[in-house]
């Protein structure tokens, strides 16, 4: 297991030593993971009035794919706004072939607008696992909202205007967990620390049946936009589902809605 490599690192760098395909990325929208052929999914077909990059409908807590389909997950800067890691995980780790890997960029706590938040334990992650914790939880909504360096959030919000802006957004997010709506704010704040504690309380909780094998953390990543870090994992599954796995159907589930004619 590596951690904090070379001071300056790009994806490019590190895909081709790590993926192949078949894998999807999540949540691309418009700055796509480079150096990869995945399938993409998306929670939405548009986001902010602009068209994404995705191919399937597909969530980060359930992809469209079959058990054991795939050789990579990707995803850069989604796993905060997922109000339940563990699930996202789990999730992944299902749809992975035995020695798959998972290639995560998180934004960290310290270079974000996130850097006045308390940072997320893994043991509180790992009770909204226990608890179910979806997309419509209003837990974080006050201390996103007002947690946040405005500054960096909404640089065009005037200082007189703050506390009514503030105000404003929670209520908005407050509203729509109260009609049962989803909402996406950055659920959780993560320092590197954080998301290799919630991977080892995962293994130990027996989240998934086998484990999860961190192989790399970059710090600073990517180097174009190093405000973030990179983990690198690789699932390990048990006999009996390397086993099944052999027989068992590949590939998109015939549920799987497609985006793209």
């Amino acid at each position: 297991m590596r951690f904090n490599g070379p001071q300056f690192m790009d994806h490019l760098e590190l895909v081709t030593r790590y993926l192949r395909e078949p894998g999807v990325e999540i949540g691309a929208f418009k700055t796509p993971i480079p150096g990869i052929k995945p399938t993409y999914l998306d929670r939405f077909a548009a986001f902010a009035g602009e068209p994404t990059l995705a191919d399937y409908y597909g969530d980060a807590c359930d992809l469209p794919y079959h058990d054991s389909s795939l050789a990579y997950v990707a995803s850069s800067h989604v796993l905060e706004h997922v109000a339940n890691p563990l699930a996202a995980l789990a999730e992944w780790y299902r749809a992975l072939k035995h020695r798959g890997i998972i290639y995560l960029v998180v934004p960290d706590r310290a270079k974000t607008f996130d850097h006045g938040r308390p940072l997320t334990s893994a043991e509180h992650i790992l009770e909204d696992y226990r608890t179910g914790v979806t997309q419509s939880d209003g837990t974080h909504i006050d201390d996103f909202v007002h947690g946040v360096d405005w500054q960096m959030y909404s640089p065009a919000t005037a200082h007189a205007n703050l506390g009514d802006a503030k105000s404003e957004l929670a209520s908005v997010y407050h509203r729509s967990v109260e009609a049962g709506l989803e909402i996406n704010i950055h659920f959780h704040v993560f320092e590197s620390s954080v998301a290799k504690e919630v991977i080892a309380l995962g293994n130990r909780a027996r989240i998934w049946p086998g484990r999860i094998e961190i192989l790399r953390v970059e710090e600073n990543f990517p180097d174009s936009n190093p405000i973030g870090f990179l983990l690198v994992a690789r699932v390990h599954k048990t006999i009996r589902q390397r086993l099944t796995g052999i027989l068992a159907k590949k590939g998109l589930r015939p549920d799987a809605r497609g985006l793209r004619k």
